[in-house]
């Protein structure tokens, strides 16, 4: 720790930032480790406090961060002397860049035991004749954000100085106009651009601070009004319209951020209206590429955090049209993601928010009910189908939509008729795609058995009863769109099986006939003299413990070598993977009594390979005693040979392994697929090996006798 905070602070070898990292990192993670080096660190903060006509250096931001997030989970353990207090409050006041002041603050209300002393200290010296432009102003905003925040009922009384400065001083005023050569986007902001970013914050994290149980409506209004207009108003706050586009494009991100933000605190989301949703929904269509990025990626940040209510899932399925495809791809795979992870939890969150999809498509900006517009609309539930849709879930998603043809639309004010039928259009416009999208896929899809409420706040019931018959009885698009369905439908389809990608994500592998474990599986060719074997010796035919021997592998009749397994080979590993897939939805119960049964089988089949082995020792014990002939005998009609389970009936064409060695002459099949008697291979029986199967895809084998020449099953067989 002495050598990483020593590296922090005089960057040796460049190792400045790593080390900041690293110190950060053990911070929050090691905090024990962290406990007993921050005095040093604390101490050489002391050394680099600013004043008005010394800056600070600027690896000290890094300290100050680490400092602060130490603070918050162990204040108790930070020095509270008077110079070090000092020191943060000169930071607080003149620490550049802006954010080391925020830190500064937040280690101050942290470990002070005077805490409303030190705080209205540094709001009277920020607030004191404050000039935009002058000073250090922006580590002032900065500190003013923070201390809003953390010191709310510290400085309760004195805070509408704060909110004027915010509003008056800043966003209100700019220095900068609007030119031709404007950029639409700015990666590093200006000064003006920075001190309204800050101002921004101190509105925000002034109601952040608004305790649960005291109402909010009243001081949330305003703020909630300024960011909405952010938002319509594609980020212009002057009443000249002459801000510059790159402030315009970044002031829209930041809003739309906080809007977000915002509804992470539960008692403030519903402050949210429907129609201000609608608007912050548009901010992920934005022709601005960097501002699409940072809202959706903040957006799936505070979803896959759970901050956030379902509702914002909606928003992310309006990027079926998104033409950056990494953008795209990202958020296909996320969307599938939280998809499993909601399956698994047995939650229909994703299913429920189709509703709230169809209503956001109602009042889209572009929506209108033509036919020829309503094709880009179906390109939205494809999408969706496309990241949500499975054939378990697919009737509910049916039923959603079924759902949305029984109700009113309860956003627009006045209520307005054309609003309704706009619902009813893309009701009836999904359900026909989920039809099409159910055929062309080949699933089953059965009636919905439960009951689904609509969201309230976006819909409302209808009027009366004949009005819901009235609805339900029509239908809303005309016979050319439905016609037009099934080739969009289709398309979607084959263009995601180009990109070999599933419903749930994984690869489609390319399809091969399946292998079946025979060993006569060969094309008919001419017939051929039958040729007479030579004698078989016991030493050629067999080794030392009786098998077969080194040079029998199996093969083909014609010469090549069969990639045929024995039944010992035959591995289950391909179908456990295929039934854990299946059913990565049971319950523990159900988990447990499928291994207990895999258990059985498994112990099933060693006690059946072990009763094959002990069968083939006695026969191939029998067949050493037999004298071999001289020359060979017309071959008795073999008997057959059945790998049965225990308990197995007998069948009326089928002869078991244990009654095989009671015959005088006793048959064996050879790796080659040739009947052996009296230890000679005879050429004349034909056998086929029939694959039956058996519980979770093992195999068992069995010989069936065939007296007709040798020839290939059928092919439903080979399949």
């Amino acid at each position: 720790m002495p050598a990483i905070i020593e590296f922090s602070r005089t960057d040796e070898e460049g190792l400045g930032s790593t080390a900041h990292e690293v110190l950060k990192e053990i911070s929050t993670k090691h905090p024990d480790v962290f406990k007993a080096h921050v005095q040093d660190l604390c101490k050489a903060i002391e050394g680099e406090a600013p004043t008005a006509k010394k800056p600070n250096g600027q690896g000290v931001v890094d300290d100050l961060k680490a400092c602060a997030g130490f603070a918050r989970k162990f204040p108790k353990d930070l020095p509270k002397d008077r110079k070090f207090l000092q020191s943060l409050i000169s930071f607080a006041l003149y620490g550049t860049p802006p954010k080391a002041a925020k830190h500064a603050v937040t280690i101050i209300m942290s470990i002070a035991d005077k805490k409303e002393m030190h705080a209205k200290d540094i709001l009277s010296k920020c607030t004191k004749d404050f000039q935009c432009g002058s000073g250090n102003y922006l580590s002032k905003l900065a500190a003013l954000s923070q201390l809003i925040l953390l010191a709310r009922r510290e400085i309760e009384d004195d805070t509408d100085p704060v909110i004027d400065i915010a509003i008056n001083h800043v966003l209100l005023q700019s220095r900068n106009e609007a030119s031709v050569d404007d950029p639409e986007w700015i990666d590093t902001p200006d000064e003006d651009l920075t001190a309204k970013v800050w101002a921004l914050k101190i509105l925000i994290n002034s109601l952040r601070a608004i305790p649960t149980d005291v109402p909010a409506v009243e001081i949330a209004s305003p703020v909630y009004k300024l960011l909405n207009v952010l938002v319509a108003k594609h980020g212009e706050l002057s009443k000249n319209g002459n801000s510059p586009a790159g402030h315009k494009s970044r002031l829209r991100l930041l809003a739309s951020q906080l809007l977000l933000k915002l509804s992470c605190t539960r008692h403030l989301d519903s402050m949210l209206t429907p129609s201000a949703f609608n608007a912050l929904a548009t901010v992920a269509q934005d022709p601005c590429t960097p501002m699409r990025i940072g809202f959706v990626n903040k957006l799936m940040k505070y979803l896959g955090q759970g901050s956030l209510h379902p509702r914002f899932f909606s928003i992310l399925f309006l990027m079926a049209f998104e033409p950056d495809q990494h953008l795209k791809d990202s958020v296909v795979t996320w969307v599938k993601s939280q998809r499993t992870r909601f399956e698994a939890r047995k939650s229909t969150t994703l299913e429920t928010v189709f509703a709230r999809l169809i209503s956001l498509l109602a009042h889209h900006p572009d929506f209108d009910p033509d036919p020829e517009n309503l094709k880009d609309f179906v390109q939205y539930i494809i999408f969706y189908l496309k990241c949500v849709a499975n054939p378990d879930n697919l009737s509910l998603i049916y039923h959603v939509a079924q759902r949305v043809k029984g109700v009113a639309d309860g956003i627009a004010s006045p209520p307005s008729l054309v609003a309704d039928e706009n619902l009813y259009v893309l009701s009836d416009l999904a359900q026909a795609v989920i039809r099409q999208w159910e055929e062309l896929q080949g699933w089953s899809m059965q009636a919905w058995p439960g009951k689904l409420k609509p969201p309230g706040g976006i819909f409302k019931a209808l009027e009366s009863h004949e009005r819901a018959q009235e609805v339900a009885d029509k239908v809303w698009i005309g016979e050319k769109v439905i016609e037009g369905l099934e080739g969009v439908v289709r398309g979607s389809i084959r263009a995601k099986k180009r990109k070999n990608l599933a419903d749930d994500g994984t690869e489609i592998r390319t399809k091969k006939r399946a292998k079946i474990p025979t060993i006569n599986k060969v094309k008919p060719k001419a017939t051929k003299p039958v040729r007479t074997p030579k004698k078989s010796r016991r030493a050629d035919d067999s080794n030392a413990e009786g098998g077969v021997a080194p040079s029998s592998e199996t093969r083909r009749r014609s010469g090549r070598k069969s990639t045929t397994k024995s039944y010992v080979e035959q591995s289950d590993d391909e179908d456990d993977v295929e039934m854990e897939k299946w059913q990565a939805d049971d319950t523990d119960e159900e988990v447990e009594a499928s291994e207990t049964e895999s258990q059985n089988q498994e112990g099933g089949r060693a006690d059946e390979d072990e009763d094959m082995a002990e069968a083939e020792a006695e026969v191939e014990q029998e067949e050493e005693e037999e004298e071999p002939e001289p020359e060979p005998e017309p071959a008795p009609k073999p008997a057959i040979r059945e790998t049965r389970t225990r308990g197995a009936k007998k069948s009326n064409d089928v002869t078991p392994v244990a009654e095989s060695k009671k015959k005088s002459t006793p048959v064996t099949v050879n790796g080659r697929g040739k009947a052996k008697v009296n230890g000679k291979t005879n050429t004349t029986p034909k056998t086929n090996i029939i694959t039956r199967g058996r519980a979770r895809g093992k195999a068992s084998v069995e010989v069936q006798e065939d007296d007709e020449a040798l020839t290939d099953p059928p092919e439903s067989d080979q399949e």
